[in-house]
């Protein structure tokens, strides 16, 4: 059977009768990348989540195609960014805004995810057709009472995996999710944020 051309294929995920699954994100189980740079910062990183800023469900939008409900972006943070992160620091705790501070000297990180979006198409030559999902975050980390951010990423995620069917969403939103992490972890090794950071206090 001949693969959907990418109209064809949007044209299918829009008028099918079943919705597109929801996605969960803590039923995922999200590789994590592995640092360049291996040296953990000595300094506490305490990463706030705050629902006022990141709810825990977004919709995936996109023209031509069903919405998809994203459930999870906590879990997100919670388990799949703090173990990256905890290649990088000797402590890391994700909390709310009304989580005691750790004493001495630490850092802050913010998550915010601007949106999700999705598009019909293929990811370059030689890759599949199908629906991709979109993701515009950032993640930034401050020292304590710094008036400036010590490392910012601000990035596109993509799934490398297409959706084909209303029911393939949980294995394409896994690797949108793993791509986030993979170039958040690439940016900081191409930033040196380390030996910047590592700094702090000193």
């Amino acid at each position: 059977m001949r693969p959907l051309r990418p109209t064809l294929l949007a044209l299918a995920l829009a008028v099918a009768g079943c919705s597109m699954h929801p996605v969960y994100v803590a039923e995922m189980e999200t590789k994590i990348p592995q640092p360049g740079e291996l040296r953990r910062i000595e300094h506490p990183l305490f990463i706030i989540l705050d629902p006022a800023k990141l709810p825990d469900t977004m919709t995936a939008l996109g023209q031509g195609v069903k919405p998809i409900e994203v459930h999870g972006l906590h879990t997100f943070v919670e388990r799949d960014l703090q173990r990256t992160m905890s290649q990088l620091f000797t402590t890391v705790t994700v909390g709310p805004p009304s989580l005691p501070a750790p004493s001495g000297i630490f850092l802050t990180g913010e998550v915010l995810v601007n949106s999700l979006s999705s598009f019909v198409g293929t990811r370059g030559p030689g890759t599949p057709s199908g629906v991709y999902v979109r993701m515009q975050w950032s993640f930034r980390i401050r020292a304590y009472g710094a008036p400036a951010d010590a490392f910012i990423y601000q990035g596109t995620a993509e799934s490398t995996v297409p959706i084909t069917a209303v029911g393939s969403t949980q294995p394409a939103l896994q690797t949108l999710f793993e791509d986030a992490l993979r170039r958040l972890v690439s940016h900081y090794d191409g930033q040196k944020a380390y030996e910047r950071m590592s700094r702090i206090g000193a």
